[in-house]
This record gives C-alpha cells, structure tokens and sequence, in this order.
C-alpha cells in the first residue's frame, strides 16, 4: 500500500507515457482550464510503475500551449468506475473503482495551467491530502 500525500509530487519511480496525441476541450476541461469548448489541447497520459514494474497510477494531464511553472495547485478526490482502457493499463477488471484525484496547477493570480487526472487505484493506494503552502 502506497499513501499519497501530495498530489503535486513527482513520481520517484519509472513511468512511461502512453500517449501524447492533441485533444478538443470538452466541456469539463474547459471549466477546468478556462479555455472554450473545443479549445486544442496539449495532452499526456504517463503510466506510473511501482519499483517492481507494476503499474501503481496513471496521470492524464491536459494543458495550452507550453508548459509553465505553477507556484500553487488544487486536488479534490473523487472516485471513477474504471473504464476498459484504464482497468487495462492497471491491471483491474472494466468498472472497478478507483481513487480519482482531480490537480489543477495554478499560476501566480491563480489562473490555471494545466489540470491532470490522478487515477489509483483502490487496493494499493490510501489518500491523505492536506492543504500546502504555497510554492
């Protein structure tokens, strides 16, 4: 069991990105991002492995343009039933429930840069998350 306690954290372990195709903005993304509906997307799917290769999260991250350093970030957690691609890639049966945490890095007037799914799944992962400092 791995605790996660800071949904900003770099992962220590190797992860792989699985996919890097450009994606439109759904109506949730544009909420997130700020951005219209539609909007084209930089987008980046990174499969997470734990130290004995197994994979432990995946992080789905959508952004405009260049990326930027954020000094502050939001996470609000959920739960997702997994969905054929996601049960795949984690070794999970299709509509097992998993942690879904939902990070928005933020600039310096808190305008959003990027926003990324977190998703862990349940039997490998307990959620403690408390609010930061900002960076």
């Amino acid at each position: 069991m791995r605790t996660l306690t800071d949904a900003d954290a770099d992962w220590p372990f190797f992860s792989e990105a699985t996919d890097t195709s450009p994606r439109r903005a759904t109506e949730e993304l544009a909420e997130r991002l700020d951005v219209p509906v539609g909007a084209t997307l930089r987008h980046e799917t990174v499969e997470c492995l734990d130290p004995g290769g197994r994979s432990a999260m995946l992080v789905t991250t959508w952004w405009r343009g260049e990326r930027q350093p954020h000094v502050s970030f939001t996470a609000e957690l959920g739960v997702v039933s997994l969905g054929r691609g996601h049960a795949h890639a984690l070794g999970l049966l299709v509509d097992a429930l998993a942690f879904r945490v939902v990070r928005t890095r933020l600039d310096a007037q808190g305008r959003p840069l990027e926003t990324a799914d977190l998703i862990l799944p349940m039997d490998r992962w307990l959620v403690r998350l408390a609010p930061t400092a900002q960076r």
